[in-house]
């Protein structure tokens, strides 16, 4: 037998090397048009990988340990690249690309391109990656999606020895335990796969021995790696299940609804992968050698198809549905594959077949609207949350404030600040608290506890995604229906302009870390409280001082503040003409002062309206009143 020149050996190698190059670019070129999107829950994950580097652990906010993440490894792999020196956005978006050129690599490996002429199934299953339009947003949107992508892919890759026949060998049965295993700990419901793959091969095998061997072979290191990640859980957490299962999951008609129409809707973006896909099937009838390799990728494709439907697959990039992108892909490789033997005409016509049908799969796919929305409104959304949380570290860092919110991601991240998630991803006693409606609304959005929330006096309560003046959920709803709301807490309007401008509304607690202080003989009242009025908006001065500033002449006010008995001056701290007024609440007289003071009585201990008259460009940081002795 001669052996083959260098040159006829390399040549494989280097077809594969530019198709790698190629796909890898055109995934680069694709997850770049979404900038700047990161998804406002990626920053959830993020959190935890910055806590985890602070040496506060894996926690999302001090006190109780909670899983609100469901992405393990992801996780690490963000911390592990922000240990490096990157930052932690840079980090997700690095790892989400690194992973989607994996994913690419793994289908180099799958099916070999030997020359040009066969180099279909290769370049083909390379592209439909780069260009599916979940692969791409993933890649830089910071969740674990193209991880997912990635370790399946490499799994099916190392599967493909047993697939064909080979005997269940210690290295045979291993090595597709290794990427399977890093998935089961990328998600906790990836071990679903592995379950459905250890059935299938136990089916497969002809014998209940061989087949009770090779299954529990490959399933031995991903069950490792689940149960030791339920151990984990247990005693860091004290939980089986991750906090997140329990504020999302629900079996539901409302939720099979609902997932049903978010998979017909990536299916109805996807005919021209699934099309070349489903000739996989005729080639499994036709072709005993490829049997097992295509009904094993349809039967993965089934069970992950159904299990998304009945757990809600959200439509916003089909990051669910990922594993089913990567095993069409797969399928539609495969009937490539057995295509490039048959006749020149066939292999020609399957050329030119393919690449149409690339073409449209990329057009479709940049056409969906739940895969254009990462060029809409999302990653402005992300955005503002990062600028309300940027401004709330600089501003109130040094008073340690209890930072209550519904959108859990960008705002708490940014702002380092102790935090409560509303809707009960990071918080273990809200997402137990499930009542009737739970399954039939928003998932993650259903959950709340207005009085458990109030009971733990956040000094900030921000509703929504950018705050504002209605507390949009469950436990915000309560709170604002309880009578003591109202007199604890102010709505003050803030600006801030890091990354972007943003006019955005909080809620303030009155009395606390960030509100009026007391001592002896003297009360001060910060500035921003005033900020209520349009026209008036809190924020900092080039100083770095919070208050109110006024766009033109105006009066801020500040209603029922708790006074002692006794005689009063209160003076104006900040910059401009502002001149004071109190009125005794309720139904008393008003005490107006010139040049920023006022000097008032009260009889009896009781709340005061404040006022605040301010020109244009004046800045109120504070009012300070001291007890006059006479």
């Amino acid at each position: 037998m001669t052996s083959a020149s260098p040159q006829t050996a390399a040549r494989p190698t280097t077809i594969a090397l530019i198709i790698g190059a190629l796909s890898s670019l055109v995934l680069i070129i694709h997850a770049r048009s979404y900038l700047p999107l990161i998804y406002d829950d990626s920053y959830i994950s993020l959190r935890y990988a910055m806590r985890l580097l602070q040496g506060k652990g894996l926690t999302w906010t001090d006190g109780e340990a909670v899983e609100g993440y469901s992405n393990l490894l992801w996780v690490l792999g963000c911390a592990a690249l922000g240990g490096l020196g990157l930052d932690l956005v840079d980090a997700a978006r690095v790892l989400g690309l690194l992973c989607g050129a994996l994913a690419i690599a793994a289908f180099l490996i799958a099916f070999p391109p030997r020359d040009w002429h066969e180099a279909l199934p290769a370049l083909a299953g390379t592209l439909f990656i780069a260009l599916a339009g979940p692969i791409g947003i993933w890649a830089i949107a910071g969740l674990e999606g193209c991880m997912v992508a990635a370790l399946l892919a490499w799994g099916l890759v190392f599967l493909r020895p047993l697939l064909d026949g080979a005997a269940p060998q210690w290295k045979t049965v291993l090595l597709p335990g290794i990427p399977l295993a890093l998935l089961c700990l990328t998600r906790p419901d990836t071990p679903l796969l592995v379950v459905a793959i250890g059935a299938f091969l136990m089916v497969r095998a002809g014998s209940l021995r061989r087949g009770l061997i090779t299954a529990l072979g490959v399933g031995a290191l991903p069950g490792v790696a689940t149960l030791g990640q339920i151990g984990f859980r247990l005693f860091y957490y004290g939980d089986w299940l991750p906090n997140t299962a329990r504020a999302k999951v629900a079996f539901s008609a409302k939720r099979v609804d609902y997932g049903m129409e978010c998979v017909s809707a990536a299916w109805d973006s996807s005919y021209a992968l699934w099309i070349p896909a489903a000739i996989a099937l005729y080639v499994a009838y036709r072709d005993r050698s490829r049997r097992s390799r295509i009904l094993l990728a349809v039967t993965l494709l089934a069970v992950w198809t159904i299990y998304s439907t009945t757990i809600t697959c959200k439509p916003f990039g089909y990051r669910m549905l990922i594993p089913c992108f990567v095993l069409l892909t797969y399928l539609a490789a495969e009937a490539l594959d057995w295509l490039m033997g048959r006749s020149p005409q066939v292999v020609g016509a399957a050329w030119i077949g393919t690449l149409a049908a690339l073409l449209m799969f990329g057009w479709a796919q940049q056409n969906d609207g739940n895969i254009a929305m990462a060029r809409g409104r999302v990653p402005t959304l992300a955005r503002k949350g990062a600028t309300i949380g940027n401004f709330l570290r600089r501003a109130f860092t040094d008073q340690d404030p209890l930072v209550a919110v519904d959108a859990a991601g960008a705002i708490p991240y940014y702002s380092q600040l102790r935090s409560l998630d509303m809707l009960g991803l990071n918080d273990a006693h809200i997402a137990r608290r499930r009542t009737r409606e739970f399954g039939h609304g928003l998932q993650g959005h259903e959950l709340g506890d207005g009085n458990y929330i109030f009971e733990r006096s956040p000094d900030i309560v921000i509703g929504g995604i950018l705050g504002g003046d209605r507390l949009s959920y469950v436990g915000g709803r309560e709170m604002e229906a309880d009578p003591r709301f109202a007199d604890r807490y102010r709505l003050a309007n803030f600006y801030a302009d890091d990354p972007e401008p943003l006019n955005f509304g909080v809620y303030c607690l009155l009395e606390g870390r960030i509100g009026v202080e007391r001592s002896e003989g003297e009360i001060r009242i910060p500035g921003y409280l005033f900020a209520n009025t349009e026209g008036i908006e809190a924020g900092l001065d080039p100083a770095g001082t919070l208050g109110a500033t006024f766009a033109k002449t105006l009066s801020a006010r500040l209603l029922q503040v708790e006074f002692p008995a006794g005689a009063w001056r209160i003076s104006a701290q900040g910059s401009g003409p502002m001149m004071l007024s109190v009125r005794r609440h309720p139904e008393g007289e008003t005490v107006s002062g010139r040049r920023g003071s006022v000097d008032f009585t009260l009889d009896e201990t009781g709340p005061i309206d404040l006022s605040v008259v301010g020109n244009p460009d004046s800045f109120l940081a504070g009012v300070i009143a001291r007890r006059v002795v006479y």
